[in-house]
């Protein structure tokens, strides 16, 4: 699609990025964004409050502080109790206030298959820009939530779900990626960011390694993964976006002899309002690491950015 250059425009979608980002001053920019999809729990308050986080992750993602928020609502409004789509904007709005923006409003739409998110807009300075360009050779990789949500998505309507692994994963995609994106950005310390969502892990980091003309390491057995999803993916629970994931990013990927497949279902799995991703220089590392730690924030080391060869099209050694 031919797209009229705009020198305003700092980041567009070249790279595949989380957000737009627009000059407004010398100084400051814009970051823009938006996000919303069917529901992925049953609770409708805790569907409202996972889907802004994810709408507003895209923001902490580039850096940014979202500072407005507009409601996207499709329901299906003859056929659900009004109550219903009050308390999906409730949980909505819960996690716009913990993000500290203004509710601005919103559109909605009688629509058949209900649908919620949000439009965000959010402030960053002109120097303090995060996209998913910059991975450098020896950079640390970090990963700030378990993986597995799609899974656990998937097993809601069977009876290998455990109510714990449920609640951990409802937590962790309401969780807003707010105060990792502040301690990160605060100590300067990525080389580039992003968060993981549909694409998973590998998809996510094979678009930083592409964006950045680099590659990476990935030590499968440090991905850290919620409570029971080994046990659902040994069951035969495998979304199909996780599938489409797999069969996409391959290849990119080159696989150690004699790794787990678990391990590897995970590392492709596709995420809902996942954690953030990170090269940090080894510098920074440590200082980084006790950050997280006195905030009792959860940050996992799980690999290690590499000078990529160039007559190869690997991005990604899992082992």
């Amino acid at each position: 699609m031919p797209v009229p250059k705009n020198d305003n425009v700092l980041v567009g979608f070249e790279y595949k990025d989380d957000a737009g980002v627009y000059k407004i001053s010398n100084d400051s920019c814009l970051i823009q964004t938006v996000d919303f999809f069917t529901p992925v729990v049953d609770d409708p308050y805790t569907f409202g409050q996972i889907a802004a986080a994810n709408a507003l992750s895209d923001v902490y993602a580039m850096g940014g502080k979202p500072i407005t928020a507009l409601n996207i609502a499709c329901f299906p409004v003859k056929e659900t109790e009004k109550k219903v789509f009050n308390l999906i904007l409730l949980g909505g709005l819960d996690k716009i206030n913990e993000a500290g923006a203004a509710l601005l409003g919103g559109h909605s739409i009688d629509d058949k298959e209900l649908k919620y998110g949000l439009s965000v807009t959010g402030v960053c300075n002109i120097n303090e820009i995060y996209s998913n360009k910059g991975a450098s050779p020896g950079d640390i990789l970090y990963l700030t939530k378990s993986l597995g949500t799609g899974f656990v998505v998937s097993a809601i309507c069977t009876d290998f779900l455990s109510a714990d692994s449920l609640n951990e994963a409802s937590l962790s995609m309401s969780k807003l990626n707010k105060r990792a994106s502040e301690i990160a950005v605060s100590l300067k310390s990525p080389n580039a960011l992003t968060d993981v969502t549909g694409f998973g892990l590998i998809g996510h980091l094979s678009e930083m390694m592409l964006a950045s003309g680099a590659a990476c390491e990935v030590d499968l057995s440090s991905l850290p993964a919620i409570n029971g999803v080994y046990e659902l993916i040994r069951k035969g629970i495998n979304p199909a976006g996780t599938k489409r994931n797999r069969k996409y990013f391959s290849k990119y990927v080159s696989t150690s002899k004699n790794v787990d497949e678990n391990l590897l279902w995970l590392a492709f799995g596709a995420e809902t309002s996942g954690g953030l991703v990170m090269p940090v220089p080894e510098s920074k590392s440590d200082a980084l690491e006790l950050a997280f730690k006195n905030a009792e924030e959860p940050l996992r080391r799980i690999g290690k950015v590499l000078q990529k060869e160039h007559d190869k099209g690997t991005l990604i050694y899992l082992f």
